[in-house]
């Protein structure tokens, strides 16, 4: 069962990248609209949804929608959303929805243009197959509280050690991307954009940058920290690094 989607954004005007939560979140609304219209209300795939009958799911099997600027122009061009645990109906809706944004600064339109599973070696962009080496695309939030002995490295860590992956052999703080609103240094404060829901916690307009090593490739797409399954915290693969696609 393929356990990714990626759309290709097209229009006279996408989003800029530091939109991306707000792309990611229209796009998830639109593809559970088509859901609602395949399945009835109560029948929503809770892939899509992260809610099961008897409440949020816990960790994170549900899907991550992830906006990406592949050609790096400052605007967003393509959008992925993996599932850990993809179903029949959850891939139904993703290739049956129809998304077209519309408002009064922008229209854009999402189309799916590859499906297949995220480590295969035929796998698109930067955010899928296999690498040793992955490098901040957009602020990592902390999910926790920053303490003395316990900073947004040590954060990484846990989480990745939550999610099943090797422990980094290295953790290091990265530069950002142009424009993004993060600043130039690793522990700068990101924009408050990146607060886009009412429900964001004190403190996650702070953003962070890091570059991860890995002792082996390990698989994408990685995102971490609050707003991962909305494209926070992700993760881009440093392919050009010699033996990161074993």
């Amino acid at each position: 069962m393929p356990d990714t989607v990626r759309f290709r954004l097209t229009g006279d005007r996408t989003p800029p990248r530091h939109h991306a939560p707000e792309v990611a979140e229209r796009t998830r609304r639109a593809t559970l609209g088509q859901a609602r219209r395949l399945y009835g209300a109560h029948g929503i795939p809770a892939a899509l949804s992260g809610h099961g009958a008897d409440g949020p799911l816990r960790g994170h099997g549900h899907a991550f929608w992830l906006p990406e600027d592949a050609d790096r122009d400052g605007r967003l061009d393509h959008l992925t959303v993996h599932v850990h645990e993809m179903d029949g109906a959850a891939l139904a809706a993703l290739l049956a929805a129809d998304i077209a944004i519309h408002s009064r600064r922008e229209s854009w339109r999402a189309q799916w243009h590859w499906i297949g599973r995220s480590g295969d070696g035929d796998a698109p962009g930067a955010l899928l197959g296999r690498a040793r080496v992955w490098t901040s695309l957009t602020p990592y939030v902390g999910p926790w509280h920053e303490k003395p002995r316990f900073s947004p490295a040590d954060m990484l860590r846990r989480e990745c050690d939550a999610r099943g992956l090797p422990p980094p052999v290295a953790i290091d703080p990265a530069r950002p991307a142009e424009d993004d609103g993060a600043g130039g240094h690793p522990r700068s404060h990101a924009a408050p954009r990146w607060r886009w829901r009412r429900s964001a916690p004190p403190g996650s307009g702070k953003g962070t940058r890091w570059r991860l090593v890995f002792g082996a490739p390990v698989r994408g797409p990685l995102a971490f920290g609050y707003g991962c399954h909305f494209g926070l915290g992700l993760f881009g693969a440093e392919r050009d690094v010699r033996g990161d696609d074993g």
